[in-house]
């Protein structure tokens, strides 16, 4: 796992780096379609300066004991892992139609609004202590330790970046210093992206042998009715290794790249049986 300062350093950069691009921005591109279903260029802005707003308030709970809902009205943190998919579907509809809501509420001073809302973060982070760094917090999808709300931000940042440069430019590619973070979220937070089926009686491990780091292959176990990712277990062999770059890991993972377009293009190679390795997608269907 990255260290704090490692990870504050680049939580700084990308929030800055997001800034500077969104500053260049022409008018028109705005109201473009990002590559986040349902939010144009403006609304993936707005949502967020909303979570970096929300996220030192849920550290602060966290460290005073208190997992409760936040803000009123969430929903309690064991639901999530229990939807389905297309309740997780409608979840996420209406999650996007509040972050319109609050877009059109916030007008076009937007730049602004980010650049307030993030600033201080790096900062807040920096001021908490090891003892802090692994106390529970909640969060909608399940309760977190405040290590994982920090790589939380970081994600947000770094994909809905993504979401806004790939739709101006599609060739845009994540930002290698963010990629070992990105991994670390992972690992944190599986069950944000993955969708239980009926439970597996054998545990089953997917490798993935990533090309531009190759002595770290990572694993992800589906076993039960949940899965595990980390950095792979020499001792245990895989049923199936995907050879791939981390960046296609990470937006197959987040649902940015889908898993059949990732091995048509030859970003996703896979080596064992092709019927379990085509079983990868119903478990892994995007966040």
């Amino acid at each position: 796992m990255v260290t704090q300062a490692a990870l504050i350093q680049v939580v700084q950069t990308e929030s800055e780096r997001l800034q500077q691009y969104l500053t260049a921005l022409p008018a028109d591109a705005w109201t473009k379609p990002s590559a986040c279903a349902l939010w144009e260029i403006h609304d993936v802005v707005a949502h967020l300066s909303a979570i970096a707003n929300g996220y030192p308030d849920r550290i602060t709970r966290g460290l005073r004991g208190d997992t409760s809902p936040f803000p009123a009205g969430f929903p309690a943190p064991h639901i999530f892992q229990t939807l389905s998919g297309e309740e997780r579907r409608q979840r996420g509809t209406a999650f996007a139609q509040g972050s319109i809501a609050l877009r059109e509420h916030l007008g076009n001073d937007l730049v602004s609004e980010f650049s307030h809302a993030w600033d201080p973060f790096p900062h807040f982070v920096a001021a908490l202590s090891a003892h802090d760094w692994h106390q529970p917090c909640y969060h909608s999808c399940g309760i977190i330790p405040v290590h994982a709300v920090a790589h939380a931000g970081l994600f947000e940042l770094a994909i809905h970046g993504w979401d806004i440069r790939s739709a101006l430019e599609p060739s845009a590619p994540l930002f290698p210093d963010a990629l070992p973070a990105l991994l670390d979220f992972f690992a944190e937070c599986p069950h944000w992206f993955f969708l239980p089926t009926a439970r597996l009686s054998t545990p089953l491990r997917y490798r993935f042998a990533f090309s531009d780091a190759p002595s770290r292959p990572w694993d992800i176990v589906v076993e039960g009715d949940q899965a595990h990712i980390g950095p792979a277990t020499e001792a245990s062999a895989a049923a199936v290794t995907f050879a791939c770059e981390r960046e296609t890991f990470v937006l197959v993972l987040c649902g940015r790249m889908g898993f059949d377009a990732a091995l048509g293009d030859k970003r996703l190679i896979p080596m064992g049986g092709m019927a379990v390795a085509q079983a990868f997608k119903q478990w892994f269907q995007g966040a």
